[in-house]
């Protein structure tokens, strides 16, 4: 009795692994045992031969049903073994709309495996694993003169290029999701894009917060609240009066409903918020005008910073950054000492049109390119949680399109929802402005950014 007891925890034991091989630590579906049994159907045969099938549907041994289904391009063919997902389509009949579920099987969806092969030759070229709720995060493998090497790449940047994996490539065609994590734990970044979710309250509160408010903005150039409430000129650090588009005073029944502010002023706004319910007033604009820069007085930016501010929203934030951070820690010092720069070397190259290139990565005092932003930010989200970020814009000047200066400012607030999906409310000049908006908006552009602690006892001044 004794003995049967044993084998059968061993047998228990022995199925419960094999389904483990199904799923995995990401909680995502594998396919590993379904492409055990399609190496010689679907893996190896000729284009030709893929060519006639239609698509095939397998389940795992945990229910979970793939689609297995060959695509081609010019110069490139793959084979697709995704899982399966629900949309919800919406049905127009005259007008009325009904909503039915349909089942899909995207090809970046998290759990899909994807073969790549030459059409000339039909070698195998690489090979993808997705695993998180965004497609553009994922782990593939590439095959180069009998190696195997493995690039870790988020939302279009090198997070990691061309490591050596120990490993025939053959290996990948049964290898599941947890081996390959096995296989490259030590020498693939996963810490930049493993995603934990609930980590996001105090970014979400925050980020809702300044959303409940910005119908109360109003863009006024120059202007932002001082530490007690009253407007002023950021650079004059005088009273300025509010004034409607005819050049009369706009009444009080108006300046008690809106807020009159530029995007720097805006900014102060945010991280106000954070300073005045622990002290019981803002930061002041002197304090925040201080420059955190130097430059060679007969050097170019020398010169001209002798005319121009040409660091006015670096200093800017580097400043909100410092004074919400000492307020909360109650300490002193400023962005250097608290370590507020996001200076991290997160890529190496990047990928334009299909092709690799080369990443310049942080700039010392410039940031990174505008390209880069969403891929950083998913890499801060998932290793920072409940952090927020101001970032200082450089670009091109008004009056020199090719001399660089920092003008415009922004906020970010990102964060991983509860399904483990990517998302960042950006804040500018009163206003949200969509991820890739924002891209095209300042293509060409650098952005600094400083980090800010979120929190729950979040407090602007709100008008009423």
């Amino acid at each position: 009795m004794l003995m049967k007891k044993f084998l059968f925890k061993l047998v228990f034991i022995a199925l419960a692994f094999n389904a483990f091989a199904d799923y995995n630590s990401h909680d995502i579906p594998d396919s590993a045992e379904i492409r055990r049994t399609i190496v010689e159907s679907w893996l190896t045969p000729d284009l030709e031969t893929l060519r006639k099938y239609k698509e095939q549907f397998k389940d795992n041994r945990i229910g979970t049903t793939f689609q297995i289904r060959m695509e081609e391009d010019d110069n490139e063919f793959c084979v697709i073994v995704a899982p399966r997902s629900e949309i919800d389509i919406n049905m127009i009949n005259g007008d009325s709309v009904k909503t039915v579920r349909a089942a899909v099987y995207p090809k970046g969806a998290a759990g899909s495996w994807i073969l790549y092969r030459s059409k000339n030759k039909g070698l195998p070229l690489r090979v993808q694993y997705f695993f998180n709720q965004d497609s553009d995060v994922y782990v593939q493998f590439r095959a180069e003169e009998n190696k195997t090497f493995a690039d870790l790449i988020v939302c279009g940047s090198y997070a990691a290029r061309s490591v050596l994996v120990g490993i025939p490539f053959s290996r990948l065609y049964t290898a599941s999701f947890q081996d390959v994590k096995n296989w490259t734990k030590n020498s693939l970044p996963w810490n930049k894009v493993t995603v934990v979710k609930n980590q996001y309250a105090d970014t979400l509160i925050m980020a809702g917060t300044i959303k409940n408010n910005l119908d109360s903005f109003v863009f006024m150039n120059d202007a932002c609240y001082d530490e007690r409430g009253k407007l002023k000129s950021i650079f004059t650090g005088k009273e300025i009066p509010v004034l409607d588009e005819n050049g009369n005073a706009v009444s009080a029944e108006v300046l008690k409903k809106k807020h009159f502010l530029s995007g720097a002023g805006f900014l102060k706004w945010i991280v106000d918020g954070i300073v005045e319910p622990y002290r019981g007033y803002g930061t002041s604009i002197e304090e925040l005008t201080v420059p955190t820069l130097e430059f060679n007085s007969v050097g170019k930016n020398g010169v001209m910073s002798q005319d121009w501010n040409l660091t006015f929203s670096l200093d800017w934030c580097r400043n909100l950054a410092a004074q919400a951070y000492s307020i909360r820690s109650s300490r002193t010092g400023d962005y250097k000492t608290f370590g507020l720069d996001v200076n991290y070397e997160y890529f190496s190259s990047d990928i334009v049109k299909g092709k690799t290139k080369s990443s310049a990565g942080y700039v010392k005092n410039t940031g990174y390119s505008i390209d880069h932003i969403k891929a950083l930010l998913y890499v801060l989200a998932a290793t920072e949680p409940d952090w927020f970020y101001l970032g200082a814009i450089r670009q091109g000047s008004k009056i020199k399109a090719d001399e660089l200066v920092f003008n415009n400012c922004v906020a970010f607030f990102p964060y991983f929802d509860r399904n483990g999906k990517f998302g960042c409310f950006i804040f500018e000049q009163g206003t949200e402005i969509a991820m890739d908006k924002f891209i095209e908006k300042y293509k060409g552009a650098y952005v600094h950014l400083e980090r800010v602690k979120s929190t729950e006892a979040y407090f602007p001044y709100e008008k009423k």
